[in-house]
């Protein structure tokens, strides 16, 4: 274990790292505020914040290279392969701690990240921050984690497949072993351990619900389920309610901090204006919406300052909206429909082009849990974890809609699994490429 995971398994240290006064009761407030701010109010809050990052960026080997001022448009985009390439010309030094981290690399190399101590404080001020809304103290609380959570042997399949943390206050239990024969297990150790909030990895939660029934949980004390670091799939919030009758918050954000949404409610998701300066670049549209790439401009992280980064992400907006509905999104006044899915969700045909839309493919599909495409060269495997109900035609109609995506020049298999594959920190990607054709 490092040092890292040591401090954050401690109740007083944990917290004496993410919530020290007074950053994190000037965090608190300043996103209360911001909360009740007009959309005029955040505008300039936001250039400000920019104006402040700037300095910072331009301190950089990578700043002193673009000679950019003070305004977002006059610096250029970012580009995700040049952070990954050359991660040390945007380091900045300073006096406090930094915390060091990288990306699962599940599509190339791993990004190399660093976060200044006052940005970690932010990220859990912002946590904590929505978790009150719906009315649950994030620091005292009873939690229960499905994330990524190293806890035994990935082949060991004997119980138990969690443990308790920081003075029993915390229940941390491995995605890597939830399946339908484990299920039962994961179900009565929630139970006894009645947590008031659930943090989950979407896969982890979208297994757990899909191998349960209503009345499979009697969990009187929880309040909210808190979805984040993955994108969450359709269906999933109205399967919280109907088997756990709580709310759930997606929060979506990046491991490079650069911008953060949230939502309580399918159709309303929020940018955060106090987390980063946002903008949204039109990138294509379908039948009922468009879809911009979310461009971030992260406010608090000194460390590994960055101007306009490309996420790769997009959001969804309703087909048509002007220019002041996208700047009134930008600065979470307004709500937009979610985030579609990231950028690496794509099969590469053996023409060498992007073939996008994959998560189509299962929907409307039944008695299927959950589902992940897998290449090799030109052979698409599609892993299903079957529901009950589960037949030769569930098969059929899922290679009938992969050939509307799919070409016939790439093989198609369906494989029954009983959990999808996951990458080292426990995230289970929807589209994993091991070769292009």
């Amino acid at each position: 274990m490092s040092v890292a995971d040591k401090l954050k398994h401690n109740a007083v240290t944990d917290g004496l790292v993410r919530r020290p006064l007074p950053f994190y009761g000037r965090f608190r407030k300043m996103l209360a505020q911001l909360d009740d701010a007009t959309l005029e109010e955040r505008d300039l809050f936001v250039r400000d914040a920019v104006q402040r990052v700037s300095r910072d960026v331009a301190a950089t080997a990578y700043g002193r290279g673009k000679h950019g001022g003070s305004e977002l448009q006059s610096w250029p985009l970012l580009e995700k392969e040049e952070l990954r390439r050359f991660p040390q010309r945007f380091f900045k030094s300073g006096l406090l701690p930094v915390s060091t981290a990288n990306t699962s690399g599940t599509t190339g190399t791993p990004l190399k990240l660093r976060r200044s101590w006052k940005s970690v404080v932010f990220e859990q001020a912002v946590l904590d921050h929505l978790a009150s809304m719906r009315g649950v103290d994030w620091a005292s609380a009873r939690v229960a984690v499905l994330r990524g959570d190293t806890i035994k042997d990935p082949t060991d399949m004997s119980p138990p497949f969690w443990e308790e943390r920081q003075v029993g206050r915390q229940l941390a239990m491995s995605c890597n072993h939830l399946n339908a024969r484990t299920v039962d297990s994961y179900r009565e150790v929630l139970e006894e351990f009645n947590p008031e909030l659930l943090w989950v990895y979407p896969t982890g939660l979208d297994m757990l619900c899909g191998l349960s029934r209503k009345g499979d949980f009697l969990l009187p004390a929880l309040k909210l389920v808190f979805s984040s670091s993955e994108v969450l799939g359709d269906g999933v919030r109205q399967s919280v309610r109907r088997l756990m009758n709580v709310p759930l918050c997606d929060f979506y954000g990046q491991a490079e901090r650069v911008c953060a949404s949230y939502s309580f409610d399918d159709a309303e998701h929020y940018f955060l204006a106090g987390y980063g300066a946002v903008e949204l670049l039109y990138s294509y549209s379908d039948e009922t919406s468009d879809f911009y790439e979310i461009i971030g401009t992260p406010f608090w992280n000194r460390a590994q300052p960055l101007m306009r980064y490309r996420t790769g992400d997009y959001a969804r907006l309703d087909k048509g909206a002007g220019d002041d509905v996208i700047r009134a999104v930008c600065l979470g006044i307004a709500p937009f429909r979610g985030v579609a899915g990231r950028s690496s969700d794509y099969l590469v045909s053996p023409e060498g082009g992007h073939l996008m839309g994959i998560d189509h493919i299962p929907r409307g599909v039944p008695h299927i849990v959950q589902s992940q495409f897998v290449q090799s060269g030109s052979d698409v495997e599609i892993r299903v974890v079957p529901a009950e109900g589960f037949s030769e035609a569930v098969v059929q109609q899922i290679h009938r809609q992969a050939r509307l995506k799919i070409p016939n020049s790439m093989t198609v298999r369906v494989e029954t699994v009983d959990r999808l594959e996951r990458t080292a920190r426990g995230k289970a990607p929807f589209v994993i490429r091991r070769g292009a054709p």
